[in-house]
């Protein structure tokens, strides 16, 4: 039984291991001068990479000779996932070559292109198709005239631009756009998501006597989930403002194998227990370190400070609904299969294992920059 669920456990993991964080996009359109658009679009290389496998030499690192190799193909991805319309008409969009552009730590390609739209268009319907049938969680966050509060987007998602007449409510629209993509960003995190499953996991037992036994009343469970939830919120908020107001930058490289050492530590605390008090400490220790992965969606969009806060605010309001959700439904099942008595071996035990099996894999995978489950 042990062996299947390690099994199963290690097939969602290597999925896993390919959507870590949510991928995001950021597309910025300008305004109309005449019939022509100008667009920005910054697409993650590793997206690109997932999409057009670029690594010609397989040797698990992407060069820029092997991005300018097929710059034709990535142009080519861009004008099949992106379409501009005005008056129900196509407007042709020319795309120059990708170019490289690093932000705090992580690398994009920036195609810079221009639409022609017959006349002067009011509105221009944009149609969004990267990852459509691959990869749903995938958003791009689109900046427009007259506001800078993006706007989310969704595989095969579409999107009124309207020029002379915009949003009459762009801050709601704005604040909802970003608690949406906060509660997107943990629940397709799965670093994130995790590492909160792997906390959750010894919280309905007990030790008592070197042994795990389950809690007879949960209300002390609840009581060391609430502390544990808030000391992680108060932690990863902290950085995450941090981060987004440029005040402190820690590069994505660095990061994210952090992010994955979590969830491993947790996982082998769970199996060898060390930290048994103060699991609040440690949880606001690891928030810290979640907080700059948070960051990695917000620091592309360059707001201005006012709106920046308030994006932040949005943004981290969705990130605890997230959370949240992800905290009650393990508790709920957990405390339900908490007087089994298999629990302390095949779900605390195994469950830990496969999820310090998993963090070990990421570990290995973002510091070599390699995907061990696609060789």
């Amino acid at each position: 039984m042990l062996r299947i669920l390690l099994l199963l456990f290690a097939l969602v993991a290597a999925d896993a291991s390919h959507a870590h964080s949510a991928s995001t996009s950021y597309l910025q359109i300008g305004a109309v001068n005449g019939g022509e658009v100008s667009l920005a679009w910054r697409i993650a290389l590793r997206d690109v990479d997932a999409l057009l496998d670029l690594d010609a030499d397989r040797d698990g690192r992407l060069t820029w000779g092997e991005v300018e190799d097929r710059a034709s193909d990535i142009v080519h991805l861009a004008a099949r996932s992106l379409e501009l319309h005005s008056d129900d008409r196509a407007c042709p969009i020319a795309w120059q070559p990708p170019r490289f552009e690093s932000i705090d730590g992580a690398v994009f390609l920036r195609l810079a292109a221009g639409a022609r739209c017959a006349g002067a268009p009011a509105r221009i319907d944009v149609h969004y198709a990267l990852f459509a049938g691959i990869d749903p969680s995938h958003r791009a966050l689109v900046t427009t005239p007259g506001t800078v509060r993006p706007a989310l987007l969704a595989p095969n998602g579409s999107l009124t631009i309207a020029f002379a007449a915009p949003d009459a409510a762009p801050a709601a629209h704005g604040f909802t756009t970003m608690l949406a993509d906060g509660v997107l960003h943990i629940l397709s995190g799965f670093d994130h998501m995790l590492f909160l499953v792997a906390l959750m996991l010894p919280a309905v037992v007990e030790r008592r006597d070197g042994r795990w036994v389950a809690r007879a009343d949960l209300r002390g469970a609840l009581v060391q989930v609430a502390w544990i939830a808030t000391a992680f919120t108060i932690a990863h908020s902290i950085t995450l403002a941090l981060a987004s107001f440029g005040l402190v930058r820690v590069p994505a490289r660095v990061i994210e194998p952090l992010i994955a050492a979590t969830v491993l530590a947790t996982a082998l605390n769970n199996l060898r227990p060390i930290v048994t008090t103060r699991l609040a400490v440690a949880s606001f220790c690891f928030g810290l370190i979640h907080g700059f992965g948070f960051a990695e969606v917000l620091a592309p969009l360059a707001l201005p400070p006012l709106e920046l806060a308030r994006a932040l605010l949005a943004f981290n309001l969705g990130v605890e609904g997230g959370q949240l959700i992800v905290i009650g439904t393990s508790i709920a099942l957990l405390a339900a299969l908490r007087r089994w008595h298999g629990y302390p071996r095949w779900i605390l035990g195994g469950g830990s294992a496969a999820l310090a099996l998993t963090a070990s894999a990421w570990i290995v995978e973002r510091v070599f920059d390699i995907s061990l489950f696609s060789l």
